[in-house]
């Protein structure tokens, strides 16, 4: 090979050097692990805790309306205001209450002056004692005609039941209303419901003259790392004919630190005593957590919290009530993904949404 080849040849060999030298390595993507909402099942340390979707209702509430049909004239209180028992909330316009009212009281004393009259005349037997008997109804009717017309002045202003709070505001002002129409929702949260459905085969194992002994708390999705302690109010003791579910109800102190308001969702926590679990295998569980996988077979995913990965597991469906489903086959202890199962697959990466279900 002669010189000019030979420089041809290697000045190749740099060339190629030199632009593989200028290629960017090719990138490796890594995916991101998925978020997602996890509950798990029989608590945090023990295996003896059952958990349950709840809601929070009043602890006393009442629609309250007029009892006299009328014109509004004044509202005097706002959605939200705290009211006292006995304070005037609305009042209706007062005209043709005060004029029937006229009305009725000179036919009372239209009545009452011949009835005086007649007691003196029948005595002298000016009159007989049939046109006394009715002179004496007359009056009776009259005075009666009387103290309905002074009382219908007075449910002119609608007063608060009990000490709380206006939670709704049904009518405007200046509008007409008839007899018994709803005005104001009123509710009194200085203490709050909070309410659950058992079902069947755990209420049957529930020894209800222990409830006393048992730890009761919720949890709020919003509020992390907060525990609000419950105490046993009542329980329905006939199942509701379409879930078999029986309704719980538990009394929580009103929070000084957070807003939680009838109607809000939360988690009742509540401890199976030892007498009670070994006939309990079923746990209530959101219907977004459970999914079928090829075969048609229920399956929920489970996360391991050493790898922080996800992995199915088989479960038995059960009933279903509004969105909530039992299930039969998970262990205390299982944390199960209740947002975004169907997004996952085996061994996929998670991280944990931050919410008042997770690990403190």
């Amino acid at each position: 090979m002669d010189t000019r080849k030979l420089s041809y040849v290697t000045l190749l060999l740099a060339s190629s050097f030199l632009l593989g030298a200028c290629e960017e390595p090719q990138e490796t993507f890594v995916a991101a692990s998925r978020p997602v909402k996890t509950i798990v099942i029989g608590g945090q340390s023990t295996g003896d805790m059952r958990s349950f979707p709840a809601e929070v209702d009043a602890i006393k509430k009442a629609d309250i309306s007029f009892r006299v049909s009328g014109k509004i004239q004044k509202i005097l209180v706002k959605e939200g205001a705290h009211v006292k028992k006995g304070q005037v909330l609305a009042e209706l316009d007062t005209t043709d209450f005060e004029i029937t009212l006229k009305d009725r009281k000179a036919s009372y004393a239209t009545a009452k002056a011949n009835f005086d009259r007649a007691i003196n005349l029948v005595k002298k037997g000016a009159i007989s004692k049939v046109d006394h008997d009715n002179l004496r109804a007359k009056y009776h009717t009259a005075k009666a005609n009387r103290q309905s017309a002074e009382q219908d002045l007075i449910y002119t202003k609608l007063k608060a039941n009990f000490d709380g709070i206006i939670a709704k505001r049904y009518v405007e002002n200046f509008e007409e209303v008839i007899l018994s129409k709803k005005i104001f929702a009123l509710e009194d949260i200085s203490s709050l419901k909070i309410i659950f459905d058992v079902p069947e085969n755990i209420m049957i194992s529930i020894d209800r003259t222990r409830d006393d002994e048992r730890t009761l708390y919720a949890k709020f999705d919003t509020i992390k790392n907060q525990q609000f302690p419950l105490r046993f109010r009542e329980a329905s003791t006939k199942a509701d004919p379409s879930t078999k579910t029986f309704k719980i109800t538990l009394e929580m102190a009103a929070s000084e630190k957070f807003n939680i308001l009838p109607g809000m969702t939360g988690t009742v926590f509540a401890q199976m005593l030892p007498s009670e679990t070994n006939s309990v295998a079923t746990v209530t569980l959101p219907v977004s957590a459970v999914i079928a996988d090829n075969k048609k077979q229920a399956t929920v995913w489970i996360v391991d919290e050493k790898t922080m990965t996800v992995n199915p597991k088989k479960v038995t469906p059960g009933l279903m009530s509004g969105n909530n489903m039992q299930v039969e086959g998970l262990n205390p202890g299982d944390r199960v993904v209740t947002a975004g199962a169907a997004f996952l697959r085996n061994d996929m990466k998670v991280t944990l949404l931050e919410t008042g279900e997770q690990p403190e």
